[in-house]
């Protein structure tokens, strides 16, 4: 489910290190010298006492920490992302994430930046080479991208959520999303008859708090208690289209809508286009299913419904996934290290409250 969120009422500015304040408060960022070889993303999760006073305790902290090992040991971004996982009885996965706004041209610069600087990712170059085709090209409207991703990015972008999922600054606020999961629903939880493998739910709510999954789309979503239908983009909506050289930005149930990093030449995989089947729960940026009316016959860990019997999958490299994470950011190693130029990149930006997905 789609949470929606009025916006925060300040700014978050950001500076060139020649120190030109933008807004208030103002933070420094560039990119530096690095070596690709030694950077590594690190996701550092935090265990709500719902699970670290469970008797299975240990179960769900091994699952949680083997799910995210794959991040861990592909992507090789110098960031540490900060998730707080706790433990419900209702839903099956649910998500909340910290989310920024600037503008078209801030984070498509980010994109092309960091494409620049590790030339030997294909995804990333075809990716930012044919973002002239896809949704907003024109620059119109800002980019609502979490956290995480406009780090992964070179910007500074702090976590904002608490425990609770409540986005704000100072002590608390440090974290980039806040992951429920239902403990009677997954295999080995408190579940003895069986359920839904936890890997597979566990990296869904990840991929959505690094970017992509429904936190990747702004399709449908109402900040500001509804005035401000569609004023966003997700980082995912730049890559949706119809056919070949035409974007798809719709919320048609009958509209065909599909991933593609070349624009619109392969379609990679098709996107949810109905959020209301079943149980009202579906996000736009989520894979379409082969549960419910519209459906494809695919089996990935970002589709938008799915059955314990479909089993355990992960994502991979060459999944969806990995290829949309690839695509609006996350690097991959290169065959050898190399230095960076130092730059710098401004942006001013508009905090948002947290976004929130849910799993069916």
């Amino acid at each position: 489910m789609v949470g929606r969120k009025s916006i925060q009422g300040f700014m978050m500015g950001l500076r060139k290190p020649s120190g030109l304040c933008l807004a208030v408060p103002a933070m420094a960022m560039a990119f530096g010298t690095a070596s690709m070889a030694q950077a590594n993303l690190t996701i550092m999760p935090t265990f709500d006492t719902t699970i670290s006073s469970s008797s299975y305790a240990s179960t769900i902290e091994g699952d949680i920490n083997n799910a995210l090992s794959f991040y861990d040991n592909t992507f090789t971004n110098p960031i540490t992302v900060n998730i707080y996982f706790k433990t419900s009885t209702s839903g099956l996965g649910a998500s909340t994430t910290a989310i920024y706004a600037p503008t078209y041209a801030q984070y498509t610069t980010g994109l092309s930046n960091n494409a620049t600087a590790h030339p030997t990712n294909a995804v990333q170059a075809t990716s930012v080479a044919n973002l002239s085709f896809g949704n907003d090209s024109n620059g119109a409207r800002s980019i609502a991208a979490s956290s995480a991703d406009l780090r992964a990015l070179g910007y500074i972008a702090p976590g904002t959520l608490n425990s609770s999922g409540n986005s704000g600054s100072g002590a608390g606020y440090v974290y980039d999303g806040v992951i429920t999961l239902n403990k009677t629903l997954l295999s080995g939880w408190n579940n003895p008859s069986g359920g839904y493998s936890p890997g597979r739910v566990i990296q869904h709510e990840v991929d959505e708090v690094l970017g992509i999954g429904g936190t990747g789309s702004q399709l449908n979503v109402n900040y500001a208690g509804g005035s401000n239908a569609n004023t966003y983009y997700g980082p995912m909506d730049l890559f949706r289209y119809a056919s070949a050289g035409v974007p798809s930005y719709t919320t048609s149930g009958t509209a065909t809508s599909y991933f593609s990093i070349n624009g619109g030449t392969t379609n990679i995989v098709g996107f949810n286009q109905n959020p209301n089947q079943p149980n009202n729960m579906g996000d736009f940026g989520d894979w379409a299913s082969s549960i419910g009316t519209f459906s494809s016959t695919n089996n990935y860990v970002q589709n938008a419904f799915t059955s314990s019997s479909q089993g355990a999958v992960s994502v991979s490299l060459t999944s969806p996934e990995g290829i949309a994470l690839q695509a609006i950011g996350y690097d991959v190693p290169v065959p050898e290290a190399s230095t960076l130029a130092l730059f710098g990149m401004a942006m001013a930006g508009l905090l948002l409250l947290p976004r929130k997905g849910r799993k069916p």
